[in-house]
């Protein structure tokens, strides 16, 4: 695994309690799926992607400059092939969910997870569409919400609607920042549970 894979899943695994259950919504070929069950034998793992090519995909994400915004059919099967076949050891504890971050967001159940780790439409406004809908989602007091790409300064992208959504959602709750530009935050902790 490379540096940035684990960093970033250090970050995540460091924050989850015995028996995690977790999301990871934007997963593209599944290196930090793999990296987070071969780590942690005790967590379940939702691992969600539209997998949609260039041409499904969001304006407002291919704005960003984010090349997997731009794969076409073949690539874009080709990198859910490659997560399917990292994630085969772990038959019951990796649930594949090929479909929108929304689409998905539906299909769990409001509080059941300790954990949703945001990876997919880096623009202001998918980012935004995504903590709405996700942040339910989460285990009220300990649960986390975070993702990736916060303040990412690599050449050639505009990820800045990542740290922009976050820090707007967040309305002063405590935002945790770590390794390889991820973001943390227990969106529950100030509010009274």
């Amino acid at each position: 695994m490379s540096n940035v894979v684990s960093e970033r899943g250090e970050a995540i695994i460091k924050r989850l309690p015995n028996g995690a259950k977790v999301a990871e919504v934007g997963v593209l070929i599944g290196k930090l799926s793999e990296y987070i069950l071969r780590k942690r034998k005790d967590v379940t793992l939702l691992m969600i992607d539209s997998w949609a090519p260039a041409e499904e995909q969001p304006e407002r994400y291919k704005e960003t400059g984010d090349v997997h915004a731009t794969h076409d059919k073949v690539r874009v099967s080709k990198h859910k092939a490659e997560a399917t076949n990292r994630v085969k050891h772990f038959p019951d504890r990796a649930r594949i969910m090929h479909m929108t971050s929304l689409e998905a967001a539906r299909q769990v159940e409001d509080y059941s997870l300790d954990m949703v780790f945001l990876d997919a439409d880096h623009s202001y406004a998918g980012v935004m569409a995504d903590l709405t809908a996700w942040v339910r989602k989460v285990k009220a007091p300990d649960g986390w919400i975070g993702g990736h790409d916060f303040a990412n300064p690599e050449p050639g992208y505009d990820f800045s609607g990542v740290q922009r959504a976050v820090l707007e959602w967040s309305h002063g709750r405590d935002i945790e920042l770590d390794g390889n530009y991820t973001w943390f935050c227990r969106p529950w902790k100030r509010l009274g549970f």
